[in-house]
């Protein structure tokens, strides 16, 4: 069903503008926390911003603190759940992830990195050049001094894990409409208030922007 056929809201609880993987996930994750009347407005399509040509990678290269960690683990588990909940595929695959050094240096920040995220239970290898070569045969090792492989990472389709994470806000009534291009933002006591779009104006108690690289244009404003 068309979200055209649909009149806007003239106010919400949370008013999220942009519709690529970011804004739908915290449109996904404030349903599911319970909160309600939640409206999400995309200028063209979903995904037609920047996410379409995501690389997608969910990998645990850099993760090095409590935080970063569990991220990326419950997104690769997300990944699995919501092909259960919405019955829409996300594309992920576990084809794991080679993390190169080509120095001393590195290979020791690589490897307080490995034992970190080994203390929380994920598996990391350190490959020697000759084994990265067995494990990638295209890539020239003669530079390298080691490497850290977790074959647990891998990479999930941008367009159909964004689809996915939609369909599950919109199971927990989130309000989604495309083609609605937000123009401005209604600010009170120096406290942005709503949005100004191209079908009326929504206020709103709070005011998400998650428009990826025109965020700082339409900030400015």
């Amino acid at each position: 069903m068309s979200t055209q056929a649909h009149t806007l809201p003239s106010h919400a609880r949370v008013v999220i503008v942009g519709g690529g993987v970011i804004g739908i996930s915290i449109a996904y994750h404030l349903a599911r926390m319970g909160w309600r009347e939640i409206v999400l407005l995309e200028r063209d399509r979903l995904t037609s911003g920047t996410t379409w040509h995501a690389a997608g990678l969910i990998a645990s290269a850099g993760m090095a603190n409590e935080t970063l960690l569990w991220s990326q683990r419950y997104t690769r588990e997300l990944c699995t759940s919501l092909e259960a909940e919405t019955g829409l595929l996300t594309g992920f695959k576990a084809i794991g992830h080679l993390h190169v050094a080509t120095n001393a240096t590195r290979r020791q920040s690589q490897r307080r990195e490995m034992n970190f995220a080994r203390s929380r239970g994920l598996d990391k290898f350190e490959l020697s050049p000759a084994e990265i070569k067995t494990l990638f045969p295209l890539l020239e090792t003669s530079d390298l001094v080691s490497g850290i492989y977790t074959p647990s990472d891998g990479r999930a389709n941008p367009v159909d894990l964004t689809m996915a994470l939609a369909k599950g806000a919109r199971q927990s009534g989130v309000t989604i409409r495309e083609g609605v291009r937000v123009t401005d933002f209604v600010i009170r006591d120096q406290r942005v208030t709503g949005v100004t779009t191209t079908q009326g104006s929504i206020s709103a108690e709070v005011v998400v922007l998650a428009a990826g690289m025109w965020s700082r244009q339409l900030a400015a404003r």
